[in-house]
């Protein structure tokens, strides 16, 4: 189906024109997140091994950023530190967490600081072009 024969095409976004910062220490789940964003037609993909380096990059382009997919985990300032910076400045920007750790304490915590969806890890492409879809509501 291409956008002439898909009624839906004109309502949902182009992943294309999109600026993305993936905040992620693993190259392993870096890998991942880029290569599934990639399938889902994301072009503009800005990588970052820690929330400080991410927070610069977002800074760098004037958060003209669509979308943020960060580890919890990581060195200098951790995913929820980050997400927490974010809301301050971009209350509305969409914000995916990635963790190992999915218990019931994270999610509230990550809820609770404006988080839009989350993912466990280890996690697939499926899993995570389900949560962008869901969060841009296509």
């Amino acid at each position: 189906m291409n956008s002439q024969t898909d009624p839906l095409a004109a309502i949902r976004p182009n992943f294309s024109e999109f600026q993305v910062i993936v905040a992620e220490d693993e190259p392993m789940a870096t890998k991942l997140a880029q290569g599934s964003l990639k399938l889902m037609g994301f072009k503009r993909i800005f990588h970052a091994p820690d929330g400080l380096k991410a927070l610069k990059i977002l800074r760098e382009l004037d958060g003209d950023v669509q979308l943020i997919v960060s580890d919890w985990n990581m060195p200098e300032i951790n995913g929820l530190e980050f997400l927490k910076a974010v809301r301050k400045i971009f209350p509305k920007m969409k914000f995916i967490m990635l963790t190992g750790n999915a218990n019931k304490d994270f999610v509230i915590e990550a809820r609770r600081a404006g988080v839009d969806a989350y993912i466990a890890k280890p996690f697939t492409p499926d899993q995570l072009k389900a949560k962008v879809e869901a969060i841009f509501k296509l």
